[in-house]
């Protein structure tokens, strides 16, 4: 188990294992969909580390380097195919991300779903601060909140 860069030839397998998710489903992603935004990240050069687990990728975290509010860089995602949740991916995969963003940065920004409580607390866990929310940003009844923490 590892996490490396995204390639190319992961999406067509990682796209409907992450559109399966419950998440994916409320936010209305299918697996083409995401398959989609992913060609079209790895394109424009956006973040992308793959988690790897038995040869595949088995989740992702997608994020900008810098530019965020001038001054950090922003986690889009971070998923997990069912089953590779709760042994350590989604922490490896932010702390990656952290890295890659502190080479440019002091700072690091995401946003998290209002109902999503349990990615709450894998956040502030992380030493992330819930500094604001924004109503209806992505969906009309849902509630982006806003995290940030200081890296370095």
């Amino acid at each position: 188990m590892s996490v490396r860069p995204l390639r190319p030839a992961d999406v067509p397998a990682l796209a409907p294992a992450l559109a399966a998710l419950p998440l994916m489903a409320r936010y209305r992603r299918s697996a083409d969909a995401i398959a989609a935004d992913l060609a079209a990240a790895l394109a424009r050069g956006d973040g992308l580390l793959a988690w790897e687990a038995g040869g595949e990728a088995r989740g992702l975290a997608w994020f900008l380097r810098e530019g965020t509010l001038g001054v950090g860089g922003y986690l889009r995602l971070i998923a997990l195919a069912e089953g590779a949740q709760g042994g350590g991916a989604g922490a490896a995969l932010l702390a990656a991300f952290e890295a890659e963003v502190a080479k440019a940065s002091r700072h690091a920004f995401l946003l998290v779903s209002d109902f999503n409580e349990a990615a709450q607390r894998f956040y502030e866990r992380h030493g992330y601060a819930r500094v604001g929310a924004l109503p209806g940003f992505v969906l009309p009844e849902v509630a982006e909140l806003v995290y940030w923490r200081r890296l370095r």
